[in-house]
């Protein structure tokens, strides 16, 4: 092992692409010099320092840029309460180069740790015969995970930004990087995922919550998957794909979807035990032959939200990929989630009463009623769904406080809430009262955790990708062409492939997907057709494009994932329409609007401090403020 035998201060640890974080060693070394042979010597080093790389992502305030990013500039999120001048100016549409929502070096402070990980582990594996060849692999893939999901959430929000694999442990290195454009910053990760992809376990059999707490394989095919649909639905960038290259991406999507789906399956059919079968929805596991959780008791209605609580509440659920996981402790000496406290509520609010974020009016527009029935005119109008009780609270008269994450037992289908009590296999089956206050549950102690993956989200980008392809294979009437890929009942059914022809069968498995994710919500809706989507309605790319956006957004509500759908949309558009349509609710200055006709005003600026720092930094024309000469 080649060993360095010069001591490197603890400030050279810190310095990253120009910018001023912290190192993998804060956490873990004396705050002096220190001696780096004298700490990468074994495997207990490298684990520790890949720990760290979790708990960068908890405690640096990753998640709450990730809300921010991803949910606070989308059509879901409007002001709360004690809301600071930055987050108000974001929330407004008005940002300037000097917000400083808009700094990354969080992200930057996980990359580094990932990045000194790949850099010194290989080594260490050579030194010590206890750190074996399938535990740098496995290692080696966590950093790797970690390092491509804080890269995708910078592309996603800023569209170009610096980047390298090589860690910053050196005086004498120059970290003075300009920025890559996104679309090649996602296909090198995509390159370096595909290499390492098998090398993460399948699970971690000796703690069943790190299935979903740590980055395994079905974590690292669900990034995948991600990637590829973000990258095949560029239609304007200078990097574009051919049309070829776009059906290629999405059919990798399709096949890293598929990966994850059939883990979820098997994880399902071999539960030796049988408790995995007292909690899945039965009508939608008959229906669609897939195992999702239901929200409701089979024949009761008095135990709901079930799945929501399982997974928000209690968290690690059997649906869930990869997430964030704090330990479930009111102890103050840990870790806590108070990205979400702050922003969506505290442990100690009803239901977030003092959050700085609220769920925007026009999630719903006014009470549902047992008669409304479904329609595509806005997100909640068939009175059945449980995600329009449990993601949030109506209210008509205050602002509508944020619960999903917030709550730890909601109790939105008790009695209470529900008034009369009658089998949703009923047709007088009543719907949940929105009105009704949610006192009656438990908050969490700020230990919720954050979820990057989960398999509905999963099952509605398969979803989504299936349409793009078909759409692709004949842009005239997506009715002909041929794709090698796995329809929803071959997952279950076989390993095999089979001959889909675009309009039958991806038309109709993507419609499948999304019904199965909706109809697990809507209990009632079962013995009441008008309460839910119908085929006949979604027969061309475009109406069935919309209904997968709609649903994503009704399902991963304040999940970090809206405003980044509807940037994708914009992408594959090449126009930003859409995206102005939806976000204009929030917005009473119309300049915002004009200025989002630019696809660059999509993305955030780069941060006023960053640029003094790293002079090769080039700023978005859309945020060129007063003191420049280009105006907006």
């Amino acid at each position: 092992m080649k060993r360095i035998s010069k001591k490197i201060s603890l400030a050279s640890l810190v310095t990253a692409l120009g910018l001023a974080v912290a190192s993998c060693s804060l956490d873990l070394l004396p705050l002096n010099d220190v001696v780096l042979e004298n700490f990468w010597t074994n495997k207990q080093d490298v684990q520790s320092v890949v720990n760290s790389c979790y708990l960068g992502m908890q405690k640096e305030g990753c998640v709450k840029q990730i809300i921010l990013w991803g949910e606070g500039r989308s059509d879901n999120i409007v002001e709360g309460q004690n809301v600071g001048e930055d987050l108000k100016n974001m929330l407004r549409g008005n940002l300037k180069t000097t917000n400083t929502i808009c700094d990354w070096k969080s992200f930057y402070v996980v990359i580094n740790r990932c990045n000194i990980v790949e850099h010194y582990a290989p080594e260490v594996a050579e030194e010590d015969p206890n750190y074996s060849p399938s535990d740098l692999a496995v290692n080696l893939a966590e950093v790797k995970t970690l390092r491509a999901i804080c890269y995708f959430e910078l592309v996603k929000a800023f569209g170009k930004v610096p980047f390298t694999f090589n860690p910053s442990i050196d005086d004498d290195q120059d970290y003075l990087l300009p920025q890559t454009p996104g679309e090649l910053i996602i296909d090198t990760l995509i390159m370096d995922l595909e290499k390492c992809k098998n090398q993460a376990p399948r699970r971690y059999a000796h703690d069943p919550r790190q299935n979903s707490g740590k980055v395994t394989r079905a974590a690292v095919y669900a990034l995948l998957a991600d990637l590829y649909l973000w990258r095949a639905s560029d239609n304007y960038s200078d990097d574009k794909l051919s049309v070829d290259q776009q059906k290629l991406y999405y059919q990798k999507a399709i096949e890293c979807c598929d990966y994850v789906m059939k883990h979820k399956i098997s994880e399902y059919t071999l539960d030796e035990e049988g408790d995995m079968a007292k909690n899945i929805d039965r009508d939608v596991y008959a229906e669609f032959r897939f195992p999702l959780l239901a929200e409701e008791k089979e024949g009761k209605n008095t135990s709901g939200p079930r799945a929501t609580n399982a997974i928000f509440g209690n968290g690690n659920s059997f649906e869930s990929i990869f997430e964030l996981t704090y330990e479930d402790t009111e102890d103050e000496a840990k870790q806590k989630n108070s990205d979400v406290s702050d922003l969506y509520g505290s442990s100690s609010g009803q239901g977030g009463r003092s959050q700085q974020l609220s769920a925007n009016t026009t999630l719903l527009i006014e009470k549902l009623k047992t008669t409304d029935t479904y329609s595509d005119l806005n997100l909640f109008t068939a009175p059945t769904d449980y995600r329009s009780i449990a993601s949030f609270k109506y209210d008509e008269s205050e602002i509508y406080k944020i619960l999903k994450y917030v709550v730890k037992n909601n109790q939105a289908g008790s009695a209470t809430a529900y008034g009369t009590v009658v089998s949703p296999s009923s047709t007088s089956w009543e719907a949940p009262a929105h009105g009704t206050d949610q006192d009656v549950r438990t908050s969490r102690a700020s230990t919720e955790g954050w979820i990057f993956y989960r398999i509905t989200d999963v099952m509605l980008m398969r979803a989504e990708a299936e349409v793009c392809l078909a759409a692709l294979l004949n842009p005239a009437t997506s009715e002909t062409g041929t794709v090698h890929l796995s329809t929803l009942d071959q997952l279950i059914e076989a390993d095999g492939v089979s001959n889909c022809s675009s309009d039958s069968l991806l038309f109709q498995d993507a419609f499948d997907l999304v019904s199965a994710v909706y109809m697990r919500s809507n209990p009632g809706a079962w013995d009441k057709s008008d309460c839910r989507p119908q085929a006949a309605s979604y027969t061309s790319a475009p109406a069935l494009l919309s209904l997968i956006e709609t649903e994503r957004q009704r399902e991963l509500l304040f999940e970090g994932k809206r405003y980044y759908d509807l940037v994708r949309h914009a992408r594959r558009d090449g126009n930003t329409s859409i995206l102005k349509t939806k976000v204009s609710s929030k917005y009473t200055n119309k300049s915002v609007l004009v200025k989002l006709s630019r696809m660059e005003f999509m993305y955030l600026p780069v941060l006023k401090d960053q640029m003094k720092i790293n002079p090769l930094l080039v700023q978005n024309p859309c945020y060129y403020d007063e003191e420049e000469t280009v105006k907006n």
